[in-house]
């Protein structure tokens, strides 16, 4: 009697457990492809078919999966910029098991990191720094910087703005500038950064090398491009 209680109990949780959805989370990533993943609790024990589909649309399988040791864990969605502001569905299905999710994704676009940086020192002895993001009248950026590799300074650019200013620079230091971007509140402000971009690094904390450059040269400017 009691083997038979603990076959029954064993069945009955198992079969609820079977039933419990993994947390699945969606973004926008850089307004190009709706990503979606259910993997933060752990790789699942099954591999589970994802659809996606926005309001007053078809659902679709995916056709670009994440996967870790040949299991399921993500999927990477056709977005089209028009779809942002609609409730985006998503269906999880396992043999004869489907569980149904809705999100908005007004407020999670996270774009790639700002790209194309250069940074130039103009004959004022101000030091300027450019960079270049999508949809550049949507855009909040931030800018952090260090001098001689101390503590980083932040700032806030306004919305639109792709450049940033530090007045009179000694020409003894080094300086090495990072920034990072939103979808701002003109556009539907988005809760997530982008990662900082690579550092961009202009002049040395070494006299004797950057006076022997800004005797060669009158004003200087750094290039580094990064992928878009």
């Amino acid at each position: 009697m009691a083997t038979r209680l603990l076959l029954l109990l064993l069945f009955f949780t198992g079969h609820v457990f079977a039933k419990e959805p993994p947390d699945v989370d969606c973004l926008v990533v850089h307004l190009k492809y709706v990503q979606c993943s259910w993997n933060e609790s752990g790789t699942p024990e099954v591999n589970y078919t994802f659809y996606g589909w926005f309001h007053d649309r078809t659902a679709k399988e995916c056709t670009s999966y994440m996967s870790e040791n040949g299991i399921n864990t993500g999927c990477n969605q056709h977005y089209d910029s028009t779809d942002r502001f609609k409730t985006f569905h998503i269906k999880l299905v396992h043999g004869n098991n489907s569980f149904n999710m809705k999100h908005d994704l007004k407020n999670k676009v996270k774009f790639n990191p700002p790209a194309n940086l250069t940074v130039q020192n103009d004959s004022n002895s101000n030091l300027w720094f450019y960079w270049n993001q999508t949809l550049k009248n949507c855009v909040d950026s931030e800018v952090r910087y260090r001098t001689n590799n101390k503590k980083w300074d932040t700032s806030r650019v306004s919305t639109g703005k792709q450049d940033f200013c530090i007045n009179l620079i000694s020409s003894n230091s080094r300086y090495e500038l990072q920034v990072r971007s939103k979808m701002g509140n003109l556009c539907g402000e988005s809760i997530f950064w982008s990662d900082w971009s690579e550092p961009v690094v202009w002049g040395s904390n070494n006299g004797t090398e950057s006076s022997q450059i800004n005797n060669s040269i009158s004003a200087l400017t750094l290039i580094l491009w990064v992928g878009p």
